[in-house]
């Protein structure tokens, strides 16, 4: 490395080049030596930021020059051989530029160096380039109506959102570049990668026809002031599913308060919870109360949500969300029979679904046997009572009862804390062997479901054994119905019919507390549909 003028100039030769000198110069004895300098600058005459680059073209040679606005963008390179050379002009956002203004290195000027003579060579950046994305439905062909994309060049990623099917992305350095485009929640994404080829002061576009999905948009307000509210996610709960786990992902709104859900492949009725995901490191953040949305407000009774239609090829948009100040439900978790404390009880606002497992917190009872449901809205909630697996307590609801419907509902008002404390009994347990044509079935799992409310019943799933038996524990007494599933068959049990075929709607199935129900699941004979259909 040699310093000149200011500059750093790095010096570099091709592996296995001779290193007796550090310039081409010394090839030649007795012959002067010459020197390149010049200004780069921006397409406003301003300084600019450049790595300079003096390639030799007849050799494995050059030299790199660094310059900045605060040398007045100047370059110089001094003890240059005579010969000929190119130049090249490279920064981490424009990319490389061969003089004069060229984009290869084939398409360079070469320019010759006599002994001594001083060559200026000046350059000015071109203009970055412009991508532009037309992006239409690929039904109805009309644009769609908020395209976003983006591109993740080498150095930094490019990304904007437009309006009526157009989307501009500025400064794209040149280069054949992947662009991601996005239309949620109305369109899915291409199913496959699209590109472009980005040219300096030119504008590329490019035409992409997006497949319609369901969508839904609204906002989320703050009840009192009508402020936007962000960090809100929100959970889709399809009516008579089986509930929601504690891990279930959701559409959660952005700084501006909006939200959008979708795309969804498929029609669905679907109802929404909405929850405020807090910043842990902010102490100083409005706390905001869960509900059950309806078109007025929050409840928190899932019956009385409202029942969304999304329909496929379609986007809705439903009045804002209004969220109120919080309040909480503690209470007690002991044993119906001796009065101890039951620790490990985990309580929810909502029907729960233990495909992800029950979460940790205030919300499940500790060694005392004590709980709290933080953050709820100041309605009315139902509370269904969960006991750690293998524990043998039944699952149940608040006012010590089987199901949703029949539970006791807790009044909660904003800022405070509603009592609510309960006794577990015994759970009914269900057990039995699943089959087909009288084989045994080796895998597979058992749900049940309250007949009523569709809810999950107890500590499901029951896991179905080589031997085609299961176990499923933690019910109060009840109807439910029964659903065998594997990765390739759904099964709803319905009783025999005695040899004329399988049974047509499924059959509710008593369970007791501390008793023992047994039953044979037959996925041919009896194989039943999904109830209610």
């Amino acid at each position: 490395m040699t310093g000149v003028a200011g500059m750093l100039v790095v010096l570099l030769a091709a592996p296995g080049a001779a290193a007796s000198s550090p310039t081409p110069a010394a090839e030649a004895v007795g012959l002067g030596a010459g020197t390149i300098r010049g200004r780069v600058v921006d397409g406003s005459g301003a300084p600019a930021d450049a790595t300079v680059g003096i390639w030799a073209a007849d050799r494995d040679w050059h030299a790199l020059a660094y310059v900045t606005p605060a040398g007045d963008g100047r370059y110089e390179v001094r003890d240059l051989a005579p010969g000929r050379y190119q130049v090249s002009v490279f920064d981490d956002v424009r990319g490389t530029q061969w003089l004069p203004g060229r984009e290869s290195r084939a398409e360079a000027g070469i320019y010759p160096l006599a002994d001594s003579q001083v060559l200026t060579l000046d350059e000015e950046w071109l203009p970055l380039g412009t991508v532009e994305v037309s992006v239409t439905d690929a039904v109805t062909g009309a644009p769609v109506p908020r395209p976003c994309a983006r591109i993740d060049t080498t150095t930094r990623t490019l990304e904007g959102c437009g309006a009526a099917g157009l989307v501009r992305l500025g400064q794209v350095p040149p280069g054949r570049w992947t662009v991601a485009v996005t239309a949620a929640p109305s369109h899915f994404p291409p199913a496959r990668p699209v590109t472009v080829d980005a040219v300096r002061g030119g504008v590329a576009r490019l035409a992409v026809a997006l497949t319609p999905g369901a969508g839904l948009t609204t906002t989320v307000r703050d009840a009192v002031t009508g402020g936007p509210v962000d960090r809100v996610c929100v959970r889709l709960v399809l009516p008579g599913s089986g509930g929601q786990s504690a891990g279930q992902d959701g559409y959660c709104s952005d700084a501006s308060g909006r939200l959008a859900i979708g795309p969804l492949a498929e029609s669905a009725t679907v109802q929404l919870y909405a929850h405020r995901v807090d910043d842990p490191y902010d102490r100083t953040d409005r706390r905001y109360g869960a509900q059950w949305v309806t078109p007025t407000g929050g409840t928190g009774d899932q019956r009385l949500a409202s029942r969304l239609l999304l329909r496929a090829g379609r986007t809705v948009a439903i009045p804002p969300i209004l969220l109120d100040p919080p309040g909480a439900i503690s209470g007690t978790v002991t044993d119906a029979r001796t009065g101890a404390a039951l620790p490990g009880v985990c309580a929810f606002p909502y029907a729960f679904r233990p495909d992800r497992g029950t979460g940790y917190g205030r919300h499940c009872s500790g060694p005392d046997g004590r709980y709290t449901i933080d953050d709820l809205g100041p309605y009315a909630w139902p509370v269904q009572f969960v006991p750690p697996p293998g524990s043998g307590w039944a699952w149940q609801w608040s006012g010590e009862v089987a199901d949703r419907f029949s539970a006791r509902l807790t009044p909660v008002t904003s800022g405070g804390t509603a009592a609510l404390s309960t006794r577990l009994v015994d759970g009914g347990t269900l057990t039995g062997t699943v089959g087909r044509n009288g084989a045994a079935v080796g895998a597979g799992q058992v749900w049940t479901y309250h007949q009523r409310t569709g809810d999950v019943a107890g500590a499901g799933p029951g896991h179905v054994g080589p031997d085609g038996r299961f176990v499923l524990p933690g019910h109060r007494g009840q109807q439910v119905h029964v659903e065998y599933a594997d990765p390739t068959t759904t099964c709803w049990y319905g009783a025999p019919t005695g040899g004329a075929g399988p049974p047509t709607a499924a059959t509710p199935v008593g369970l007791t507390a501390g008793a023992t129900t047994t039953l044979a699941l037959d996925l041919v004979r009896t194989c039943a549909p999904r109830p209610g259909g």
